[in-house]
């Protein structure tokens, strides 16, 4: 425990001795972006966030606690890039961080791109459907869901150990659990695995004796009644200690379209997050007009059903980062939804990123993509400026921990 603690003071004076700008492992250089405004603020009360933070000590101190994140986003968060670049450098923080890859989905059956450390096989024929789309379907957390009819289906995650070495004994489907559902098991060699159904909570546990790389699921009629089977997305974990990050990004979506998700509360209460991050705001702000009231009122009703769902979890939200409407002209109701954003914040407690002030503002996206770091639409960001945007959100995170640490020391 003394020696943890040692260490734990020694990463602390390391990174007070970083300068600002680099604080505490950027590589990049650009005068428009303002560091000085890359933190985590408070308009409110910050004592969830403390509450995180705390969790986050027991972890590297202790050993204890294993903490999940849950990033809710668009296509900026479905690309798995920045949110990826954080998950990484939080599961190498320290020894012992590394809790699981998250809940995933094989994206690729709506013929949609899915982040490159993964990749999925299925066989089988199945029909998607997103919270974007215009289809009366039942969604989870995820946004997105896929079904099928065929009983000899399967499906095949390979976890990239070139990008993070993940071990995988513990996996989460989940499913439609009605009584006309398919069952499903892990294929696999060996029997040393436990399979276990949780119907009233939406999903099935597989434990295996063993970290399995890659992971196979099959599915299996086991009653004449049994006709389809809809999966909603899949949880690959260990059961160590330690950090697990989520993506829940679909591109195009805005508030509206994961206020359509049904089951998103049921299956945060088992995910039961730690922190939830919303980066919700560029769908929602972009066309030619943009009514602040109706953003806030879409917004405030996503806040009570996470607060619902998981009210002890820290909430953080960030901003959107600034773009053009059709590559023409700066799009001018970013600073509108940075305002409603930092008034939610102060109502429900939550944290703020403001990654529009942060990146430089209005009209900064002419800089980023001069610099090669935005594509060509002026929206999205090229590798190279999702990969700094990852980093800018990690120091933030770290900040806001290290200030709790220089807290705790000082009282």
């Amino acid at each position: 425990m003394y020696i943890k603690f040692l260490i734990f003071i020694l990463l602390l004076i390391y990174f007070e001795k970083t300068n600002a700008q680099n604080y505490p492992f950027a590589e990049f250089d650009y005068g428009y972006i303002r560091y000085d405004k890359n933190k985590i603020i408070f308009p409110g009360d910050s004592s969830d966030f403390e509450k995180f933070n705390k969790k986050l000590d027991n972890l590297i101190l202790k050993g204890e606690q294993k903490i999940q994140i849950i990033h809710f986003g668009g296509s900026h968060i479905q690309a798995g890039i920045y949110s990826g670049v954080c998950r990484k450098k939080l599961q190498n923080l320290y020894p012992g961080l590394n809790g699981g890859r998250g809940t995933v989905f094989p994206y690729g059956m709506s013929k949609t791109y899915t982040p490159k450390n993964i990749r999925f096989k299925w066989t089988g024929k199945w029909e998607t459907c997103r919270n974007v789309e215009h289809k009366d379907c039942i969604l989870g957390m995820l946004g997105i869901s896929a079904t099928t009819e065929d009983s000899s289906a399967s499906i095949t995650i390979t976890l990239n150990p070139s990008y993070q070495k993940y071990e995988t004994n513990e996996i989460k489907i989940f499913h439609d659990t009605g009584k006309n559902s398919y069952k499903i098991k892990l294929y696999a060699d060996s029997s040393d695995y436990k399979i276990t159904g949780f119907p009233e909570k939406g999903y099935t546990l597989i434990e295996t004796g063993k970290s399995i790389n890659p992971v196979k699921l099959q599915l299996e009629k086991t009653d004449t009644a049994q006709n389809r089977f809809t999966l909603y997305g899949i949880d690959l974990e260990n059961n160590f200690q330690g950090i697990v990050y989520t993506d829940a990004g679909i591109s195009g979506a805005s508030l509206p379209s994961f206020l359509k998700c049904s089951l998103l509360a049921n299956q945060l209460s088992v995910i039961k997050p730690d922190l939830v991050i919303i980066s919700l705001g560029t769908n929602d702000t972009y066309g030619t007009n943009f009514y602040p009231e109706r953003y806030k009122k879409h917004y405030t009703e996503f806040l009570n059903k996470i607060r619902k769902a998981v009210p002890d979890a820290a909430i953080l939200l960030t901003v959107p980062n600034d773009c053009y409407y059709r590559r023409r002209d700066p799009l001018p109701f970013t600073a509108d939804a940075e305002k409603v954003i930092i008034d939610l914040a102060k109502k429900y407690n939550c944290g703020v990123w403001n990654f529009y002030e942060i990146m430089g503002g209005y009209n900064s996206s002419y800089l980023w993509h001069k610099d090669k770091l935005m594509q060509n639409d002026l929206i999205h960001f090229t590798k190279k400026g999702y990969i700094i945007k990852g980093n800018l959100f990690f120091n933030a995170l770290l900040k806001s921990w290290d200030n709790h640490i220089e807290k705790k020391l000082k009282s």
